[in-house]
């Protein structure tokens, strides 16, 4: 697991936006989890990741705070794994507050035939 800086992270998911990545999100608190499949990043500002999965259906994830790590497979929880697609490059997000994290799985756009 290797630190991203803000800015890396900030980069890469700009890098994901434009190659219209298909995006994975696995979010956990002590209380619930949640993941949310076939999302997409949507143009967004600084301190603020915007996710949509869905026409109306958009999470906004504040950053302000955030720390950031590159994963590899085996980094990813053991009991989230099969939520997880083969990605080809996944981000660990932690708030301020240790206990909410989020996971974004970046994986080749679906091609429609």
């Amino acid at each position: 697991m290797d630190t991203l800086s803000s800015n890396q992270a900030l980069t890469l998911f700009g890098k994901w936006e434009r190659e219209n990545k298909s995006i994975v999100l696995l979010f956990s608190t002590p209380a619930a989890a949640m993941s949310f499949k076939n999302g997409r990043i949507v143009p967004f500002v600084d301190d603020c990741l915007m996710l949509s999965f869905g026409e109306d259906n958009i999470l906004r994830i504040f950053l302000q705070a955030a720390t950031f790590w590159r994963l590899e497979a085996g980094d990813i929880p053991e009991d989230s794994r099969e939520v997880v697609p083969k990605f080809e490059q996944c981000v660990r997000i932690v708030s301020e507050n240790p206990e909410l994290q989020c996971f974004l799985c970046a994986t080749s756009p679906l091609i429609s035939g």
